[in-house]
């Protein structure tokens, strides 16, 4: 009796962005996941040039940065991942920290990548650095984020966006950097302009400060002297209906999110999406993810069931437990904001890097150099398309489901 051909097993090619030792690390699950499906993963190193420029994503999955899913949906480059995906116990979905849940993750109505990590916004610091009650305050902040982390690409703007979205805070949440109608940018808002004059003065020799705390996130590389800290609030909130300062009405840490991040995403070339489904869900399982995800520089733990293993993304630091709990607590927040997931966000980024720079160096007033930064963003939009940007503006935010 003849017997039957051996069926050849899936090959799978993933496409990691920015983050070689995320690529390393899964070149070494190979072997397991060659053990229990029988499949080959191909795995490959992108730049982030090289996945913006690419007009087709030529791999099975792809992991990125976080903040590039409006880019890749725009693209219609992403497949949106099944819901049969969400509710398997690989997925665990109830497991994931209520912002990773309910904040990053949607987009459009959809969701179009699952997460290995996506770290908030902290202020890094020694103990000196904060009040008694252990809360930092913005004068001791300094202008640019942690200049120990590569994930950074443009520090003053994220310090700058830091400080103003945190003047924009109210019981409402917090407000945005498009109007959501007409993409009109808010860059020069009141919050914005008391928020660069502040960084300007900063950068005076007579109030620079050796033991200024920086922004950043919890990384594999910090030291046992570095501890963490929720970023400030502010004292007073900007009140743009009435053109008023007021007196800041709650008491809840506004969570940022969307700087830092590696989402997994089954992409729209595959061929065999059933084996790069199943292949998604393995990676961000509980057992896998933790080996996985504490190679990046840019991730952090993303599960309730990952925060006992919290030192595996914080080694060297001896201020884990601490920071372990003031992440999940922060994880665990329904008071958020996130970067703006939006085609050509690092071009918005960049104008406001190159702004703020200006404005310390040349003696320029806050005023003058964030006008021309909303002159350059509006731009950047007509250049991409304003109606476009507002549909991806619009998926961001969750209004689209309010239109038909």
């Amino acid at each position: 009796m003849p017997v039957a051909p051996k069926l050849a097993a899936s090959k799978l090619s993933v496409l990691v962005v920015d983050d070689p030792p995320l690529a390393a690390g899964i070149k070494l699950l190979r072997g397991e996941w060659a053990e229990r499906t029988g499949g080959q993963l191909e795995i490959e190193d992108w730049t982030v040039e090289q996945l913006l420029a690419a007009t087709k994503l030529s791999a099975d999955l792809v992991i990125y940065p976080s903040r590039y899913v409006g880019t890749l949906v725009d693209r219609d480059g992403l497949r949106p991942v099944r819901k049969s995906v969400l509710q398997s116990d690989e997925v665990a979905f109830d497991d994931l920290f209520p912002l990773v849940r309910n904040a990053t993750l949607p987009y459009g109505g959809q969701v179009y990548a699952l997460t290995l990590g996506e770290p908030p916004l902290m202020l890094m610091g020694s103990a000196t650095d904060h009040d008694s009650d252990g809360q930092a305050k913005w004068d001791s902040v300094g202008n640019s984020s942690d200049v120990g982390s590569s994930q950074f690409r443009y520090p003053y703007a994220v310090a700058l966006i830091a400080r103003g979205v945190s003047y924009t805070q109210s019981r409402g949440g917090a407000t945005g950097w498009f109007d959501a109608d007409t993409m009109q940018p808010r860059i020069a808002d009141p919050p914005y302009v008391k928020s660069l004059q502040k960084m300007i003065g900063n950068e005076r020799p007579s109030t620079s400060r050796k033991d200024d705390v920086s922004i950043g996130w919890p990384t594999p590389g910090a030291t046992k002297s570095s501890l963490y800290f929720s970023l400030p609030l502010a004292d007073e909130v900007y009140n743009p209906l009435r053109d008023i300062w007021e007196k800041r009405e709650t008491d809840k840490p506004l969570v940022f999110l969307g700087f830092a991040g590696r989402s997994v995403s089954v992409t729209r070339s595959t061929r065999n999406s059933a084996s790069a489904f199943k292949l998604l869900k393995w990676l961000v399982s509980e057992s896998i993810a933790t080996q996985l995800s504490p190679r990046s520089e840019a991730t952090v733990w993303f599960r309730k069931s990952q925060v006992a293993k919290a030192k595996r993304w914080l080694p060297n630091s001896a201020a884990s437990d601490e920071t372990a709990a003031i992440v999940t607590k922060l994880l665990s927040s329904s008071n958020f904001y996130l970067l703006p997931r939006i085609p050509g966000i690092d071009e918005y980024l960049q104008a406001l890097e190159e702004a703020i720079l200006r404005a310390t160096s040349e003696e320029l007033s806050a005023e003058e150099v964030l006008t021309e930064v909303v002159e350059q963003w509006n731009i950047l939009t007509d250049r991409y398309g304003r109606d476009r940007q507002r549909a991806a503006y619009r998926k961001h935010l969750g209004l689209h489901e309010n239109e038909q």
